[in-house]
């Protein structure tokens, strides 16, 4: 705050009369909120003027508010200009106190005003108007912030009673912040079961992103709140509960007394007590309300809150074991929602109590894995498919804990028990021969079976996911006995290939088709999660993926467009990943199969087959990543197609796939100049025939306003270039078939001044708008600065900028 700002005060001190006036009062009270957010000055003069001002303020706002009122009720039935002079408050109150509360606080002449202004925003935070409410949530959490920042610098064993602390300032403010938050906690994302505008309880699909963010804010702010005084929140909900419980409270809007308790999770030194008490009481609520409503909306709280308060749960194995079975009773409640909460809940809680249910505890005759494995088919009857497959991942989580091998393989084959009797049954009538004149199986005919077969691939996959894949060799190979697997891939596909060529590639839109083709992806994705779980990657190289890519890899070759599917390319691209090294002998008969079909499917325009095209520029990264040796037995025509594949990539208008191939172009150039044997004796071929090539189209894109979001990678793609012309010791020939050595010249010097020559060239070429020396200007700034990232960078900056002033003179 400066000096010729002093004036305002005085000048808006005599101003406050128009407070009084209806007419400029909304108007004189933003003007305040404007003062009081300008910055505190380091001049102590103005902390006079300031307390004047707001003083000044108040006196005039308790006359036209007065402190007794109910501003929450008095807003709900105000004029527009009414509700507009409480947000002008709220601000004006926020504004100040964010950042002129230290001024207030000094002494004890003010303290009174302090507090019932800080009383007003309490008043104005009961409002029902949630951006009202936002302007107050942030100066209470900074108000909370400083407040705990003083008390945890206090050294442990300090006797308060004996300090003065700024909370002690605000404890009945405080106090009565607490009743409010309570009050206005909102919904957590993990709470499904709502009530909606019509006053009916049901599931929320679409979670509102803001509802997502205030929760955050206000479990920041519950949170401090029960660090400052754990014995008043304790007390606050335990009464609200008791209101809940007798009935005198009872509504489904007051149960977020729930999502306030869960939401202080670790806050609480007294947590046990309290929280067997809630939970107690809330079991016994949802047995004594009737209506399935009423109990859909209780047990949904009960999970929310219990899902909250894994540690706890961890560490009581009686009360874990308890909370467990109600959530297998929740799974039987048809009341849409409640199901889905009882499987995330599960999910949750075997995510951190895992081990303790397959440890044998004190008093329990067996693990309780064991228990529910043996009823497993009990708990799931009313689950839908895809809440089983939850079910089924949480339950792996489970046994992934496993004491032992043994114990885990036993454990492995209980679960599986169910899918895999289902299995087998379907593969019996797989095997039967078939009635059509398609010589299809009949089982691939009837939806049902077809969506069974699904289900039980997709129960794998779940449970694969969290069990790992070592543990999980002995089940994949138990249920796909591999070749039953792989001749139902390729049956599928010769089934879907033959309808598609015979009537039209509209019938891939079919739901028979679809079908089938979901059951396809869902064996991809098995083998997948398969792959991308396990360790000893040489068992999977050995026994799985030289038959798995002659049934996948042949099918997807031989297909018509419409009937390739994309998981293939993503599968391929995590084989890969893992097995980096090991797959290098396959990599040329993988790219055999999908480089030309691929590209014949995403060179045709920019948006079809947007999967496919993702999925391949994966893959072809993951190959120069891991197995860019491969790429070198590849014949040249192969080669070819994969770096008009990059470049392709490279000037792509979809940012994700732009980057990409920046990337690929940096990494095979990183690669073709290592100082391998091996890579040496390559590389001049590979700089003789792309290296000027790339250099073009880094300079197209880089000019072209539809790739400036990609300008760091391809200022890093030529910063490499140029040290490769720099430093590798390439002779002049490899870029200039025509140059002339002459002896006793650098070889390396021709190299780099004939690129520099180039690059003059093409941008003069390119820009003949842009004076040449501007050009030769940046040239040799890149060439003096390749090693020098920022100084690069910025050279390539200033020359695009000029480029455009010119353009536009031009």
């Amino acid at each position: 705050m400066h000096n010729s700002s002093s004036p305002s005060f005085e000048t808006f001190h005599a101003s406050c009369q128009f407070l009084e006036s209806a007419e400029y009062r909304n108007l004189t009270l933003k003007c305040a909120a404007e003062i009081a957010s300008l910055p505190r000055s380091d001049v102590s003069m103005y902390d006079g003027k300031l307390k004047m001002f707001f003083m000044s303020v108040m006196t005039t706002i308790n006359k036209l508010i007065l402190p007794s009122t109910d501003i929450a009720s008095a807003y709900a039935n105000a004029s527009d200009a009414g509700q507009e002079m409480v947000v002008a408050l709220a601000l004006f109150l926020a504004n100040f106190f964010s950042k002129h509360l230290p001024i207030m606080e000094e002494g004890e002449s003010h303290r009174e005003a302090l507090i019932n202004a800080h009383f007003y925003l309490i008043k104005i935070s009961q409002v029902d108007e949630r951006e009202v409410f936002k302007i107050c949530l942030e100066y209470w959490l900074i108000l909370l912030v400083g407040l705990y920042d003083e008390v945890s610098m206090i050294p442990i064993g300090t006797d308060f009673s004996r300090l003065k602390l700024r909370k002690d300032i605000y404890r009945e403010v405080l106090s009565n912040l607490r009743l409010v938050a309570v009050g206005k906690m909102v919904k957590p994302e993990e709470v499904l079961v709502v009530e909606n505008e019509e006053g009916e309880v049901v599931r929320e699909y679409l979670v509102e992103t803001d509802t997502i963010v205030l929760y955050k804010s206000m479990r920041e702010l519950m949170v401090y709140l029960t660090h400052l005084d754990v014995v008043d929140v304790e007390m606050i909900l335990t009464q609200k509960m008791a209101a809940q419980i007798d009935g005198s409270e009872w509504s489904w809007g007051n149960l977020n007394i729930c999502w306030a308790i869960g939401s202080i999770s670790g806050a609480m030194e007294t947590e046990k007590r309290f929280l067997v008490l809630v939970i107690r009481e809330l079991l016994g609520l949802v047995e004594q309300k009737r209506g399935k409503d009423n109990k859909a909306i209780i047990a949904s709280n009960i999970m929310y809150i219990v899902g909250q308060y894994p540690r706890f749960l961890k560490a009581h194995w009686r009360f874990l074991k308890t909370v467990v079975n109600k959530l297998f009773e929740f799974m039987h409640e048809t009341h849409e929602g409640v199901q889905d909460m009882a499987c995330d809940t599960y999910m949750k809680i075997t995510t951190t109590c895992g081990r303790q249910f397959v440890v044998r505890q004190s008093d329990e005759k067996e693990p309780f894995i064991d228990e529910i494995l043996r009823t497993i088919n009990r708990i799931t009857v009313d689950l839908s498919p895809q809440q089983v497959h939850t079910f089924y991942e949480a339950t792996g989580v489970i046994v992934a804990e496993a004491l032992n091998r043994a114990q885990q393989e036993r454990l492995i084959a209980s679960l599986m028990e169910l899918p895999n009797g289902a299995w087998d049954t379907l593969m019996i009538q797989a095997s039967q021969n078939s009635t059509n004149s398609a010589n299809t199986p009949p089982l691939l005919h009837n939806q049902e079976s077809v969506k069974l077969l699904s289900n039980v691939i997709k129960t794998n996959v779940s449970a694969c996911s969290s069990i790992g894949g070592e543990a999980y060799t002995p089940q994949i190979a138990r249920i796909f006995k591999f070749t039953d697997m792989l001749g139902l891939y390729k049956t599928i596909s010769g089934m879907i290939s033959e309808v598609i060529a015979k009537e039209g590639d509209l019938m891939a839109k079919t739901p028979q088709i679809r079908q089938l083709r979901a059951l396809k992806k869902d064996i991809l994705k098995l083998m997948q999660t398969y792959i991308n779980t396990v360790v000893q990657i040489e068992v999977v190289n050995e026994n799985f993926i030289p038959p798995l890519l002659d049934a996948v890899l042949g099918d997807y070759q031989r297909n018509i467009a419409a009937a390739r599917d994309a998981e293939v390319l993503n599968l391929m691209s995590d084989v890969v990943k893992c097995l980096g090294s090991l797959i290098t002998p396959q990599v040329p008969p993988i790219l055999s199969a999908v480089l030309e079909p691929t590209l014949e499917m995403i060179t045709q325009d920019l948006t079809e087959y947007p999967d496919h095209r993702l999925y391949f520029f994966r893959l072809l990264r993951m190959i120069i990543l891991n197995c860019f040796p491969a790429l070198l037995s590849i014949p040249p025509e192969g080669f070819k197609l994969v770096m008009n594949s990059i470049i392709w990539a490279m000037k792509h208008s979809a940012r994700d796939l732009g980057d990409t191939g920046l990337h690929m172009c940096f990494e095979i150039l990183e690669a073709f100049s290592s100082s391998s044997p091996e890579v040496a004796e390559v590389a001049h071929a590979f700089y003789s025939q792309y290296f000027l090539v790339i250099v073009q189209e880094i300079f197209y894109v880089m000019t072209d306003s539809e790739h400036k979001s990609g300008f760091s990678l391809q200022a890093s793609v030529l910063a490499r270039m140029f040290k490769i012309v720099n430093e590798t010791g390439m002779p002049a020939e490899v870029l200039n078939p025509t140059a002339n050595v002459i002896t006793g010249t650098s070889t390396s010097n021709m190299t780099t001044e004939f690129f520099q020559n180039y690059c003059v060239k093409l941008l003069s070429s390119a820009f003949p708008h842009v004076h040449g020396s501007h050009i030769q200007e940046l040239v040799a700034g890149m060439n003096n600065n390749y090693n020098d990232s920022t100084q690069f960078k910025v050279g390539l900056k200033d020359f695009l900028v000029q480029m455009k002033e010119f353009s536009a003179e031009s």
